[in-house]
């Protein structure tokens, strides 16, 4: 736990230029662990967008800003593959959004209990800097976060 609190201080401490790169390197690093791990009916794009959003609902809000911040990491990843309203619209369409967290976490906890000890490591550092844009990480991320760590 000590860990996981000092690994949140230390994101959180990233400037937002730090925070873009290392966000971009993850999420191209999520994607090609994704894709070697071949899950039948799931594509990796989805799968790092299931991560993605779910990281920044998980405190019950989202608003067009984590949208924009998180935009250059997902264009850089998926290429022209990337739409910004098509995201928004498969991933945030629920009017219970506490729902759609609860089934996001489930799918991920599943998938991450697949994967090895650097691919988990990395899903949680770009959900970390997903969650930090803004500066901080809200105690309801991190305890989402925290049940992505405890899957393996």
């Amino acid at each position: 736990m000590l860990e996981f609190q000092k690994l949140c201080k230390e994101v959180e401490n990233l400037n937002s230029v730090q925070r873009a790169v290392l966000m971009q390197e993850k999420a191209h690093a999520v994607y090609d662990g994704l894709n070697n791990l071949n899950l039948h009916g799931m594509l990796p794009f989805e799968i790092l967008a299931m991560f993605i959003i779910g990281s920044l609902v998980s405190d019950g809000s989202i608003s067009e800003k984590n949208y924009l911040y998180i935009y250059p990491a997902l264009l850089k990843t998926f290429g022209g593959k990337c739409n910004l309203e098509e995201i928004k619209r498969r991933y945030i369409v629920a009017k219970d959004i506490r729902k759609e967290i609860k089934n996001y976490t489930q799918e991920m906890i599943t998938i991450i209990s697949k994967c090895d000890e650097n691919l988990t490591s990395d899903i949680i550092m770009l959900c970390l800097l997903v969650t930090s844009v803004e500066g901080r990480i809200s105690l309801k991320e991190r305890r989402y976060i925290k049940q992505l760590c405890n899957a393996q």
